[in-house]
């Protein structure tokens, strides 16, 4: 007798297992570390705690322009309480449009500083930010976040 199900049960763990496997391998470069950021972009808007667990490396710190410390749990939970938002999307267009900014990248060796400029003639301090990421295992993880007050000049 032929007995399908067994073969439909392993079919099931294979695609489960292919479901939380880890991304393809990274490149080396300052085009997959603007794309790390991004996916952290995305994983924020839509409550993907679990690759904000993944991405972030243990020990990771943000620290605010005011000085406020934010660790890996708190944005993990964070992103888990709130989930997919609408508001956290809109929020993220309103400020990147209203503070237009590009990606500078730097690597050295297996470090890289992404650093977002200013692209506001009028700021007063041209950064805004800069995330430390490291790479391992193939893949760029942050482990360091430092944002700054971008205002105008009077």
């Amino acid at each position: 007798m032929n007995r399908p199900i067994p073969l439909v049960a392993a079919a099931f763990l294979v695609a489960a297992a292919n479901a939380h496997a880890e991304p393809p391998i990274e490149a080396l470069t300052a085009d997959a570390v603007k794309a790390a950021d991004e996916a952290w972009a995305q994983a924020e808007i839509h409550g993907d705690h679990a690759h904000l667990a993944w991405l972030l490396a243990d020990g990771y710190a943000s620290v605010s322009a005011a000085g406020k410390a934010t660790t890996k749990a708190q944005l993990v939970e964070g992103a888990r309480k709130r989930g997919d938002s609408p508001a956290t999307a809109k929020m993220f267009k309103e400020w990147k449009d209203k503070h237009p900014s590009h990606a500078d990248v730097r690597i050295v060796g297996d470090t890289a500083i992404l650093t977002w400029v200013s692209d506001e003639p009028a700021a007063a301090s041209r950064i805004d930010s800069s995330d430390i990421f490291v790479y391992r295992d193939g893949h760029w993880h942050a482990v360091y976040s430092q944002h700054a007050s971008i205002a105008s000049t009077p």
